[in-house]
């Protein structure tokens, strides 16, 4: 991938100046205000839901396109330099993990639903409300049933009952955010600059600031080639919008009747389903992949299909319960995934030994060979925040009621996941991804909760806060700056800063914004998801795992050591034979039950860039790889435009193609 660092011109010298800072911390919190808006009011296009900071993508689309090339028309001084704009983007994209699915949309609603939806039936309130610890959660019942059916008229916001619970879990996630951040520090020259990772998903923003000559419009959007990429997308999901306003205009209905661009084929005796999704976003990012890491990720989804209709052909069914952020895909799938994540894990350490010697070296004043100059913050710095950031987690954890002597493992089974899915951004470009399995859910499979105990399981119930619906989070939004960070020569230190306000306006602006939703309309009246959904599934399990003492799930570990040793396999034949086709990423990622809305669109990318190497070479790659950027910013741009004019219509539940695949 050819960036503009890249391709011979020169790095930017001004970078985090203070008008691209205000810049971005005015657009991070428009952001942070406007998304739950977007999807708790106008219920549109998901632009916050997935890795490829949508809401990012479409802001800058607008910033750069429209308002920078007016500002530069009216006087060329006035135009942002590339490394003000590099730094523009990391904060709205750092931003946009942050206000809906990736903390802010989960935490109220969670914490609140505890109370609200407790029941005789369901009893919680004699299972787990003991064990919540009542500094994280509200304590005020009418508080909290005014948060979920509206304030009375007259009455404000209760902001004292939110006070201390919202003090620490901002403590908290602002902890994991900084963990993310060192450890993201630490590993970026092993990724970017020794393996050499793709980055797909910065691949459009790069490309949006390329400068050429003295030309007042990027030539980005000089490209007829991605203009026409821009338009298919665009104008299909603008047909399909159309049909929200004039009924009389046909919807894109294919595959027997089951939505646009989507069907769910059942196979195996009608044991299992294989889904057929086609998306034009996706398939966009999935040109930019290498070739070996594609055929991995379509591949494996199969192959993981496959193993999963077998086994309910021949009967083999794990009785083991998880929670409902867990794969659905099944248990045994789930922990055959955490194993192969956790041997790729110890694997990426194992590759990268001497640099992260190197880094541990120079962090304790031992490695004055070692330059970390051209980092964001020095290897001393990273390595003493991420043990200090741990060690905050650790702390809250350990009060909430989680046992000393598991908080480590259950940090190892957050750091692993984390990892792996950040990987699988950066190197396979897979915007659209969850978790296999939880760290609570490992945890608790692992080791059974009558060792843990209620208060440690209560404990483990918060996390799905913060990490179980992992569909966006802060690490792989931060591991993506720092390669746009390379835009930026001098002020590369400042890039931090404007991280930081970036994090703080968003996180401040989206928790406000959902607050007063919620009391103004009633949070059962939003969206049925956040406020009815994700609580009754976090409570529900919670309420299962403390009535019902389990012991480990032998099952579980057994196909844990399975999915281990097999990813052991594709790693060794990858690292030892250079024609091994498929790359192990794939294995560790591909049952996770949503890698079958996107394996089509992989393998069409695939076959695409085959095609077009063998018989057209790296050239015909270079001419086509505008009309791929264009699909993902046509379909971005699409759910973004319809917002903008659903909210001046008043519309409602107005998804163009794509729907939270955006």
């Amino acid at each position: 991938m050819l960036s503009h660092t890249s391709s011979g011109h020169s790095k930017d010298s001004r970078g985090a100046s203070w008008r691209s800072v205000i810049v971005g911390t005015v657009l991070s919190l428009f952001i942070g205000l406007s998304l739950p808006y977007t999807n708790m009011i106008i219920k549109g296009g998901l632009l916050a839901h997935n890795h490829n900071t949508p809401a990012a993508l479409f802001v800058f689309f607008l910033f750069v396109g429209m308002a920078h090339t007016v500002i530069a028309a009216i006087k060329r001084s006035w135009g942002f330099t590339r490394g003000e704009l590099a730094t523009i983007y990391v904060m709205v994209m750092v931003a946009t993990s942050i206000p809906t699915i990736g903390f802010s949309e989960n935490l109220l609603p969670i914490i609140a639903g505890y109370s609200y939806y407790s029941t005789v039936e369901n009893n919680w309130a004699d299972t787990f409300h003991g064990l919540l610890p009542a500094w994280a959660v509200p304590q005020d019942t009418e508080a909290i049933r005014h948060f979920y059916e509206g304030l009375p008229v007259g009455a404000s916001i209760p902001w004292d009952t939110w006070l201390e619970p919202l003090f620490w879990w901002v403590v908290l996630i602002l902890a994991v955010y900084w963990s993310s951040a060192c450890s993201m520090v630490i590993v970026r020259r092993q990724w970017m600059e020794r393996e050499k990772l793709l980055y797909p998903l910065v691949q459009v923003p790069l490309e949006m600031i390329r400068d050429e000559g003295n030309s007042i419009l990027k030539p980005f959007f000089k490209n007829p080639v991605m203009w026409i990429g821009f338009s298919v997308p665009f104008l299909l999901g603008s047909y399909h919008a159309l049909h929200a306003y004039f009924p009389v205009i046909p919807p894109i209905v294919t595959f027997g009747g089951q939505g646009p661009f989507i069907a769910e084929l059942t196979v195996f005796r009608g044991t299992t389903t294989l889904v057929v999704m086609l998306n034009f976003g996706l398939i966009g990012f999935a040109y930019l992949l290498s070739r070996d890491v594609a055929l991995g990720l379509w591949l494996f989804c199969l192959l993981a299909v496959l193993q999963r209709g077998i086994f309910n052909v021949l009967g083999i069914v794990s009785t083991e319960t998880l929670s409902r952020f867990a794969n659905n895909s099944g248990p045994f799938l789930a922990h055959q995934a955490m194993g192969a994540m956790i041997v790729l894990v110890f694997a990426g350490l194992w590759t990268g030994r001497d640099h992260f010697c190197d880094v541990f070296r120079k962090a304790f004043g031992r490695g004055d060979n070692v330059d970390d100059g051209d980092e964001v913050m020095s290897y001393r710095v990273a390595v003493l925040g991420l043990s200090g950031g741990l060690a905050v987690i650790s702390i809250w954890m350990w009060q909430a009621g989680l046992p000393l002597w598991l908080v480590p493992i259950f940090l190892l089974a957050v750091f692993v996941i984390f990892v792996i899915l950040t990987r699988a951004v950066v190197e396979g470009g897979v915007a659209v991804i969850r978790t296999p399995i939880t760290p609570a859910d490992f945890v608790i499979s692992g080791f059974g909760t009558s060792i843990i105990g209620g208060l440690g399981i209560a404990s483990l119930g918060l996390t799905y806060v913060w990490a179980a619906n992992i569909r966006i989070f802060f690490m792989p939004a931060f591991a993506n700056s720092l390669r746009i960070a390379q835009e930026i020569f001098h002020c590369r230190h400042r890039i931090k800063w404007a991280i930081s306000i970036a994090v703080l306006v968003t996180l401040f602006g989206s928790l406000w914004s959902v607050m007063v939703l919620a009391y103004r309309y009633g949070g059962i009246n939003l969206h049925g998801f956040w406020f009815i959904g994700v609580p009754h599934n976090a409570g529900t399990i919670i309420a299962q795992f403390v009535a019902n003492p389990s012991a480990p799930s032998w099952d579980g570990w057994l196909f844990t050591v399975i999915g281990g040793l097999v990813q052991t396999f594709f790693v060794v034949m990858r690292a030892r034979f250079v024609w091994w086709p498929l790359h192990p990423l794939g294995f560790a990622i591909s049952t996770f039950s949503i890698m079958m809305y996107v394996w089509l669109s992989v393998m069409i990318a695939w076959a695409a860039k085959s095609l077009v190497l063998k018989y057209g070479g790296p050239s015909l790659y270079r001419d086509t790889r505008p009309f791929f950027l264009g699909l993902i910013l046509g379909q971005i741009s699409c759910s973004g435009w319809w917002l903008l004019i659903d909210y001046f219509t008043g519309m409602e539940g107005n998804q163009p193609i794509g729907g939270s695949f955006v």
